[in-house]
């Protein structure tokens, strides 16, 4: 089971996370957990963190709205 962090974290270090971005604007998280986006690089509490085990997030980057 993965360590769960109680305090300040960041979604873009999560493992729960869909990343999404548009233009040069902040990365968006797309939580799985709370199906609510987030701005991924803020600090944020949140009970359910699980930290990533890969490398680098795949972003998903879009040209348009």
């Amino acid at each position: 089971m993965a360590e769960r962090n109680k305090g300040m974290v960041r979604c873009i270090e999560c493992r729960h996370g869909e990343y999404m971005q548009w233009f040069r604007n902040p990365i968006i998280c797309q939580c799985t957990v709370h199906n609510e986006k987030f701005v991924a690089e803020a600090k944020r509490l949140c009970e359910d963190y699980s930290a990533r085990t890969s490398g680098k997030p795949e972003i998903t980057h879009y040209d348009h709205y």
